[in-house]
């Protein structure tokens, strides 16, 4: 976890030289309480604040509390000279922003100045053709080639190929593999169905139920079988990269064990990339007719999670559909993900072929 947003004993990412003792207060009180925020959102704030205190001290400036927003402007113009898209440059403000909500102060004619200025980048982006990058699709033949290519003596490829299914069968997010717990594994009628709580848009212990694949709910046994020695408490282990072999865990009183630590976003990243460059090596060594079709771009963490909703809607199922099987709160997520395969956008295209269809016969 980040260290506290401010310490009196301690290096901070928070100065508290110009701060009332109300204000430092404040974020004191907030430190003690910060696992309100999820553990990414708390490093994204200690971060983008970290990186706007480096410019303010560059230029001789206070940062917190900050008396004029045309500094903070002027820092969000500089980073988007240097390549930052709009997009990342809102987390700026709204980080500077959160910092000085939480001492309980405000940054004089922040809407007016920072969200103009914002606003104005996004339109140049826009007339620019600048394009958000999403996530490009793993998608069921990916997987497929993924399982043909299963070693089921080797652990490290029983692990990467379990989390590359359950990503899939469940569209998770890469948070949400890295946090699966053993205890959320149910079996029902033969299959195996794991409830995910504490999601990103789903705070509650209640969950949401996923409903595993035949050949996933085969593969799962036989990982927990491998991994039996590790009494660990999340699902997937972390594995030595050389040998294969778990992580021993540290004995402890304490129930859950502290020493167990879940696998990170950084694994999961790999596993997905190290997926297409295997893809990839495959495609170069094989006739062109026996190729598997591929992004440009390396997978990543939210592949699976993009490639499941495609192949959802490509096979017809309906969009609410996948909203819920994605764990999305609107509909707009899923035609982000999915528009260049959702018929539904294709209306004009299906109307002309009716049409060409009656006049050929």
């Amino acid at each position: 976890m980040p260290k506290a947003l401010i310490n009196i004993n301690n290096n901070s990412i928070v100065s508290s030289k110009h701060l009332t003792e109300e204000h430092i207060e404040n974020l004191i009180r907030f430190s003690d309480r910060k696992e309100q925020l999820e553990e990414n959102t708390l490093k994204s704030l200690h971060y983008h604040v970290s990186k706007f205190n480096d410019y303010c001290l560059t230029h001789n400036v206070i940062p917190l509390p900050l008396q004029d927003a045309t500094i903070l402007e002027a820092f969000l113009i500089q980073e988007n000279e240097r390549g930052c898209k709009a997009q990342t440059l809102r987390i700026y403000a709204w980080a500077v922003s959160k910092i000085h909500s939480l001492a309980g102060l405000e940054i004089p004619y922040f809407k007016t100045i920072i969200t103009a200025r914002l606003k104005i980048i996004s339109k140049q982006e826009v007339k620019r053709g600048i394009k958000r990058k999403q996530a490009v699709a793993f998608s069921y033949d990916h997987l497929k080639f993924v399982n043909e290519q299963l070693d089921i003596n080797s652990l490290l490829s029983i692990r990467n190929a379990l989390l590359l299914n359950i990503c899939y069968d469940g569209l998770l997010r890469e948070s949400e593999a890295c946090n699966l717990f053993v205890d959320q594994i149910q079996k029902v009628n033969g299959l195996y169905n794991i409830n995910i709580t504490n999601s990103k848009t789903d705070k509650s212990l209640d969950g949401s139920i996923v409903h595993l694949s035949k050949f996933t709910s085969k593969l799962l046994p036989l990982y927990l079988q491998k991994i039996s020695a590790h009494h660990g408490q999340f699902l997937f282990k972390r594995i030595t990269p050389r040998g294969g072999k778990l992580e021993k865990l540290k004995s402890s009183d304490h129930s859950p064990n502290p020493h167990d630590k879940p696998i990170s976003t950084k694994t999961v990243e790999l596993v997905f990339a190290n997926t297409w460059h295997s893809i990839t090596d495959y495609n170069q060594s094989v006739s062109f007719d026996l190729h598997v079709d591929l992004p440009e771009r390396p997978f990543s963490g939210h592949s699976a999670r993009v490639g499941a909703s495609c192949d959802l809607v490509s096979a017809g199922y309906d969009d609410s559909l996948v909203m819920r099987a994605g764990r999305w709160k609107t509909l707009r997520m899923v035609e982000l993900y999915t528009r260049g395969v959702n018929n539904k956008f294709a209306t004009v295209r299906e109307f002309r072929e009716r049409l060409e269809t009656m006049t050929d016969i």
